[in-house]
């Protein structure tokens, strides 16, 4: 994600994309009985997202979830299958538009385990077992859709769907009321065969709705990480369903890790990333943590999101600081991949710093 995400994010939480131009321009198209526009559009990374009658469409199973296990995998999931529809659903011909054919109560029944009471859960039935190894665990932990539309002479319609199932790979429980949490790990061949078999039940309940028809589908696994990992997790397979097929066959598989700096990660990425984080502690020793997310895709370092908490806020300090991590970041991190450096404090986000893969200079803005 760039620079240019920040103002995304404020202006809808990360969901708003399309190609960039000198000149954006509102796109707006006339429906029966509604009035219906795009955003503007602000980078090829983006969608431009669906408008109508002035408002934006909220997904109708929006907050359903069974508890995702931090922020950073939310934001992971839902960055992660926005990412993943670009391989499918092109930002230059496609519009987003939040879910609008996954209902709550349909989700909630799917996230629930299947019972005489819920024939439609998808998590498997509670056995009456509390021992980690015994017990059948809860797969699904949350669904999220995203559909695509194309613009027509007559408006938008259905262009494409997009499904995330949020898989546990740690279950975490109690056995009693009020008790101590408790685990069962889930390995990652069990949660993606699980995961296939839910796909399947996702897709043919999709063909059978109104207004879904023939159009593909897509459907991405995603592996949560665990509480205790500060890196979000990552989609792990993906497959689309064709010309109305009420299955999924040919899943592929998304090679992709998430490592955090400087608890690991590849030695030479390792090397170059504390070499930065000394250098910025010897200017500013009253620093928090200095901390980076990075993503590989094929064991190769795509991107790298570097944290720094600090002790300070005074203006002057910020902006000090804020221009010798610049600089820093320029002479030791990685060249050649995207870079965002956030730096806080106890007030919140002070400055942001953000370079684009092919740059040599970060762009920098630091926060009144």
């Amino acid at each position: 994600m760039n620079k240019k995400a920040i103002a995304l994010m404020a202006a809808c939480a990360f969901l708003l994309s399309a190609c960039q131009s000198d000149e954006p321009e509102t796109k707006e198209t006339e429906s029966v009985g509604e009035e219906t526009e795009t955003t503007s559009q602000l980078s090829g990374d983006y969608y431009s997202a669906i408008i109508t009658d002035g408002t934006y469409k909220t997904s109708l199973n929006r907050g359903v979830t069974l508890g995702l296990n931090s922020t950073v995998n939310l934001k992971a999931f839902e960055t992660g299958l926005m990412e993943l529809s670009q391989e499918h659903f092109s930002p230059d011909s496609y519009y987003f538009q939040e879910g609008q054919y996954i209902t709550t109560e349909t989700t909630n029944n799917w996230l629930n385990r299947v019972s005489e009471d819920n024939p439609d859960g998808l998590n498997p039935e509670d056995n009456g077992k509390v021992e980690p190894d015994e017990r059948n665990p809860i797969y699904l932990n949350s669904l999220l859709e995203q559909d695509y539309m194309v613009q027509t002479d007559d408006g938008f319609k259905l262009g494409g769907i997009s499904i995330g199932l949020a898989m546990n790979s740690v279950d975490y429980y109690k056995k009693v009321q009020f008790g101590a949490e408790s685990e069962t790990k889930i390995s990652q061949d069990k949660l993606v065969e699980e995961g296939k078999k839910m796909a399947d039940k996702i897709v043919q309940h999709l063909r059978e709705t109104e207004g879904v028809g023939d159009i593909p589908i897509v459907v991405g696994i995603f592996e949560q990480s665990t509480k205790d990992n500060l890196a979000g997790g990552v989609y792990i397979t993906q497959a689309q369903s064709d010309d109305g097929s009420t299955s999924l066959t040919d899943w592929e598989t998304i090679n992709q890790k998430k490592v955090i700096f400087p608890t690991s990660g590849e030695s030479n990425e390792l090397s170059s990333f504390e070499n930065f984080k000394a250098e910025i502690e010897s200017f500013f020793p009253n620093l928090s943590g200095v901390t980076a997310e990075a993503l590989y895709t094929d064991d190769q370092i795509m991107n790298m999101k570097v944290s720094i908490n600090t002790q300070f806020y005074g203006e002057s300090e910020i902006i000090a600081f804020t221009q010798h991590v610049s600089e820093k970041a320029s002479s030791y991190l990685l060249p050649n991949i995207p870079i965002e450096i956030t730096i806080k404090s106890i007030n919140g986000t002070e400055a942001f710093l953000a370079r684009e893969a092919g740059e040599t200079q970060f762009y920098t803005h630091v926060f009144d």
